[in-house]
């Protein structure tokens, strides 16, 4: 099911807390979701806010509707297979709630997303669930994780909660796209792994040092091949939001 919630009313009260960290982030003209990681640390998409974006404009629902500018600290290259931008405010996002990063995934788990989906500012955030479908894993760490949840264009760099801990899971990259019949399918979605991120995100938050963020870009061989969705002598659908 997908609840919208009116702008300016407190997702705390229409859903679970862990839902309020969903902020949305505009860059320009350009629009998608980010989930605050610290009070003053965004994380999105690299193709929602990046690394040459002079200004980004995150809002958030929590306690009520505010406006923080921030400037991209961060963005992955365009050759890089995790699609992710880093965004540093200038004030605190008061009252925020910072999600816990998850340790382990577990297939068939009840998760959700929540992002701002097709309308944006305009409905508020939205909650979509499903279960956590698959965990792809690269010598034995997980790399990617696949939903069941409604991912719509404008939910990209939102956050993927476990419903039963609340804890963060990932971030919501794309949904797919089949290039040949220009389909869209919403209910087969692909997520970043928090696990990915977490550690570079915490040395960025206690030393403002970017070396961790960078080793991102140099994603082995096998990651970029999982994240292009290819398998030997056959190539899946093209993915992006």
């Amino acid at each position: 099911p997908e609840v919208g919630v009116p702008w300016g009313l407190p997702l705390r009260d229409s859903g679970p807390l862990w839902a309020a960290a969903a902020v949305l982030v505009e860059c320009g003209t350009v629009w998608g979701s980010g989930v605050a990681v610290a009070p003053r640390l965004v994380v999105t998409c690299r193709h929602v806010s990046p690394r040459e974006a002079a200004r980004v404009l995150v809002r958030s629902t929590t306690p009520k509707s505010v406006a923080i500018w921030g400037r991209v600290v961060f963005a992955t290259q365009e050759s890089c297979p995790y699609d992710i931008a880093v965004v540093s405010l200038e004030e605190d996002l008061d009252d925020v709630p910072i999600p816990v990063p998850a340790e382990h995934f577990h297939e068939g788990e009840a998760v959700s997303v929540v992002g701002f989906g097709v309308f944006g500012q305009a409905c508020g955030p939205s909650v979509t669930s499903g279960i956590l479908s698959a965990v792809v894993q690269v010598d034995g760490m997980p790399v990617m994780l696949q939903t069941t949840c409604a991912v719509h264009s404008g939910s990209s760099g939102g956050p993927l909660f476990s419903n039963h801990s609340g804890n963060l899971l990932g971030i919501i990259t794309s949904n797919t796209r089949d290039n040949n019949t220009g389909a869209t399918y919403p209910h087969l979605n692909f997520s970043i792994p928090i696990t990915v991120l977490q550690p570079a995100l915490q040395q960025y938050s206690q030393t403002q040092d970017l070396g961790g963020l960078r080793e991102l870009d140099r994603a082995a061989e096998p990651v970029r091949v999982v994240w292009r969705l290819q398998r030997p002598l056959a190539e899946a659908p093209r993915s992006k939001l």
